[in-house]
């Protein structure tokens, strides 16, 4: 026996079961339906790493009436702050710009490592790693002839920087490009 989609609706409300695709009487979203409208809105400003947007799109479904929808925006939320969250660093010492510095030439952002290195060679004019490191700074930027200064003045503060330096694959490097410091390996 066929049955018409009236009575099959007719069926359905008097078994109290609902379907939520369907939206109000008048047409109008439910708010659960709102909710997960914009859960997927959110989400694809997630994968476009529009992170602050979505952030504020995860606010507003984790407000909603459906408590899996707004346990799930919630823990979005929580991602894209972490990525929107501007840590500041301070440095007080030499070697907090020294590390820094290390950290940022491992990842060859040489830029800013000299910058911190310059820094922390103001707070320690005697610190032969420092020097060596600014050594190794400037040769990977093409400033052979500071390259040479410092790694000179690193070796005459602490010898074992000679050695240091010729096993040293960066300064393998830089040796290669500049004889002048290829030569304080040998002196």
């Amino acid at each position: 026996m066929a049955t018409s989609k009236k009575q099959a609706s007719a069926s359905a409300k008097k078994n109290g079961s609902t379907v939520q695709s369907m939206g109000t009487a008048d047409g109008s979203l439910t708010p659960a339906q709102a909710q997960i409208g914009c859960f997927d809105k959110a989400v694809k400003l997630f994968s476009q790493q529009r992170f602050e947007d979505a952030a504020a799109a995860f606010r507003e479904t984790a407000k909603g009436p459906a408590v899996h929808v707004a346990d799930r925006a919630r823990a979005y939320l929580q991602v894209c702050e972490r990525r929107t969250a501007v840590t500041t660093l301070e440095f007080r010492t030499a070697d907090d710009h020294f590390n820094y510095a290390v950290e940022r030439l491992n990842v060859r952002d040489i830029e800013k490592a000299r910058r911190h290195l310059t820094e922390a060679l103001g707070m320690q004019p005697d610190g032969d790693h420092i020097l060596y490191a600014l050594a190794l700074c400037c040769g990977l930027a093409g400033d052979g002839t500071a390259a040479y200064e410092n790694l000179k003045l690193a070796i005459e503060l602490e010898p074992r920087n000679r050695l240091h330096a010729r096993h040293d694959a960066d300064f393998a490097d830089v040796a290669e490009s500049f004889p002048a410091v290829r030569s304080l390996f040998h002196s």
